[in-house]
């Protein structure tokens, strides 16, 4: 047991829980509506706070213990790919941007799939993004959780189990607690960690070994493959494009990320954190994926290729502040789970049961169910991740792809092209969803990509071929997102805007 290790992570965890019971305490002392506070945090976020719970939805146990994994293995071709995703934060808030936020707040949204009732007007829909949201976000929790608990395996020395069940208990017992505006500020306190425990790595990481001259001179001796192209991971000018579609535009479809569109305060706010999301990404990328290829050369022989990252900190680095580098990727994974938790509970609770069972029940009740779905729902993923998988990356990448396959175009032509219909909406999504199992199961890679851009792509053209034969929105729909009957009257064959 490194206590000198352990100690800085359980005074990060203690100040967490903290900032969650104060703000808990305010979300029932505050006479607000619960599902708003809970679920986006009162559509109250400044820039950096913004900034921080975005990067930090998506910037998760791959970024930060997946991908230094698969960079062990794969070397630099790998770095490339992960290159794709800096952009991921301008994406989301540059293309959902104001309207999504104006979107939500003129039809009353605190979820994507409010959204999604509002402007298609379909059970359908809205059982079919419930459906994704629970299949993929459910997959990609319990890669946090791995993620997790791989980095309490390797401080405590605790078998891997006991690592999950604790981590597992501290991080869902937090975000059943504390909800949105918890998870929201203890995002960017956490942020900054991360980018404080990347520089404190590179510093001790320089004077510990030969620094790059040194060790690049040894992996192109020992292993060449990891400094060339396509390299191991298969970097082709086809797969690039693949992953920048993945990690970059298509992120749009995260509904754990793309919700944070509806959570700022002002116009002001967001255009500052298209800027700081761009900087930050890139340091999150740059921190500790690079290091993956140098920890092969220094420990070529790791049994799991996840605790490269890990056990790289543990040698090189005193133990407190091993502790307080360590609390970065914590950070990330506590904050991308909380994310997740609280979208898969709002679909279960705000977008089925009050949809469809019980529309007339209570704010208390509201409260009761959502702390009660969360609980249930962290504890299965839990219970899921017993079981790890080789490569903790890979199970992100199929998760993220499956997202983005059934959300994007249904929200993005949502949102900007008004001959979007129901029907186009119904077929692109479930088309997303079932063609990205398919194929992946089927035809992998198809013509040389990765599954995301042949299901998008059929989905994208299922969404405009089907609109254009099914009737078109009623007046209604255009008036409450475009705001005016001369919309309407011109909706009918006006292309995609």
């Amino acid at each position: 047991m490194k206590w000198d290790v352990l100690i800085p992570i359980c005074l990060a965890l203690i100040v967490t829980f903290a900032i969650g019971i104060v703000l808990h305490k305010r979300l029932k002392v505050k006479n607000a509506n619960f599902q708003e506070d809970y679920f986006i945090g009162g559509r109250s976020l400044g820039p950096l706070v913004l900034t921080f719970t975005l990067l930090a939805s998506a910037a998760s146990a791959g970024t930060f213990i997946g991908s230094p994994g698969v960079a062990y293995n794969s070397g630099f071709s790998w770095i490339l790919i992960l290159l794709t995703q800096v952009g991921m934060g301008v994406y989301i808030l540059g293309i959902l941007g104001k309207k999504f936020a104006i979107v939500a707040r003129k039809i009353n949204a605190v979820t994507l799939t409010d959204f999604f009732k509002e402007r298609y007007q379909s059970k359908a829909v809205v059982l079919g993004s419930s459906i994704g949201i629970i299949i993929f976000i459910s997959a990609y929790m319990v890669a946090q959780f791995v993620g997790g608990a791989r980095i309490l395996e390797s401080i405590t020395g605790l078998p891997y189990k006991t690592g999950l069940m604790i981590f597992g208990l501290a991080v869902v017992l937090y975000t059943v607690y504390g909800g949105f505006r918890a998870v929201a500020i203890t995002d960017a306190i956490q942020g900054i960690i991360m980018i404080l425990g990347g520089v404190l790595l590179w510093i001790f990481f320089f004077i510990k070994t030969e620094g790059f001259s040194g060790l690049i001179g040894q992996l192109v001796t020992e292993h060449p493959e990891m400094v060339e192209l396509p390299g191991p991971s298969g970097a082709t000018p086809l797969m690039l494009f693949s992953y920048f579609m993945l990690f970059g535009i298509a992120a749009i479809g995260l509904p754990h990320a793309s919700v944070r569109g509806m959570t700022f305060k002002n116009t002001e706010s967001m255009h500052k954190s298209i800027i700081y999301s761009g900087l930050i990404m890139a340091l999150f990328t740059i921190f500790f994926a690079t290091l993956g290829p140098f920890v092969k050369v220094l420990y070529p022989n790791l049994s799991v290729p996840d605790m490269a990252l890990p056990t790289l900190i543990l040698d090189i680095m005193p133990g407190w502040v091993a502790g307080i580098v360590l609390s970065a990727p914590l950070a990330a994974i506590m904050s991308t789970v909380n994310s997740m938790l609280l979208v898969t509970s709002a679909s279960v609770v705000k977008d089925i049961y009050l949809n469809y069972i019980n529309p007339k029940a209570s704010e208390r009740k509201i409260a009761k169910l959502s702390y009660f779905t969360t609980l249930i729902i962290g504890v299965g993923v839990v219970l899921f991740a017993l079981t790890p998988p080789d490569y903790l990356q890979f199970i992100v990448v199929y998760a993220i792809g499956g997202l983005e396959a059934t959300f994007f175009a249904p929200i993005v032509f949502g949102l900007y092209w008004k001959r979007a219909t129901t029907w186009g909406a119904i077929i692109s999504m479930y088309a997303g969803l079932i063609s990205y199992i398919l194929l992946g199961e089927l035809f992998p890679n198809p013509f040389g990509m990765q599954t995301i851009v042949t299901s998008t792509a059929v989905s994208i053209f299922l969404m405009i071929a089907v609109s254009y034969l099914s009737k078109r929105p009623s007046q209604e729909v255009i008036i409450k997102f475009w705001g005016s009957q001369r919309a309407a009257a011109n909706s009918g064959n006006r292309s995609i805007s």
